[in-house]
C-alpha cells in the first residue's frame, strides 16, 4: 500500500471519528429516537475499524512480523514484536470482534452495545490510529 493509500485510510478513520462525535449521545433513548441513527453509527464504526485493520496489515507487512491469519493476529503480532505497547491486543481486539459481528451477524447487533461503544470506546479508534501511524511513520510511509 502506497503512502497515499495509507493517508486515505487514516483520513477515513479521522472522518468517521468526526461524524461519530456528532451523533447524539445524551441518553440511549435520544440515540435510538432516530431510526437512521443506529445504521449510520454502525456503518461509521465498521468503516473506521476496517480502515484500522487495513493499516495494521500494512504495519505487519512493513515490520516483517508473522502474517496474520485473523484480524486479531495483526494486534497480537505487532504487540509481540514490540511495535505496540503491552496490553494493546486486550484493549483493541474487542473492536475488531465487534466489526466482525456487524459484518457477519448484522441482524443480531445489540443497539445498546452500539450506544455503549459510541460513548465509551470511540477514543480507542483514535488511539489505535495514532499507534499504527507511528509504526508506519517510522518506516517513512505514513502521511
Amino acid at each position: 500500500m502506497h503512502s497515499q493509500e495509507v493517508q486515505r485510510k487514516a483520513d477515513t478513520v479521522a472522518e468517521c471519528l468526526v461524524l461519530l462525535a456528532g451523533v447524539p449521545q445524551g441518553s440511549f433513548e435520544e440515540f435510538s429516537a432516530d431510526p437512521l441513527r443506529l445504521p449510520a453509527t454502525l456503518h461509521l464504526l465498521q468503516t473506521a475499524i476496517q480502515a484500522l485493520i487495513d493499516l495494521g496489515g500494512v504495519a505487519v507487512a512493513r515490520e516483517g512480523v508473522r502474517a496474520p491469519d485473523r484480524s486479531r493476529d495483526i494486534l497480537e503480532n505487532l504487540e509481540r514484536g514490540g511495535h505496540l505497547p503491552p496490553g494493546s491486543t486486550g484493549r483493541f481486539a474487542p473492536m475488531f470482534s465487534f466489526r466482525n459481528r456487524v459484518v457477519h451477524l448484522y441482524d443480531r447487533v445489540d443497539p445498546r452495545k452500539v450506544y455503549e461503544i459510541l460513548r465509551q470506546n470511540r477514543a480507542d479508534l483514535r488511539d489505535l490510529l495514532e499507534l499504527l501511524l507511528a509504526i508506519l511513520d517510522d518506516e517513512g510511509d505514513a502521511r
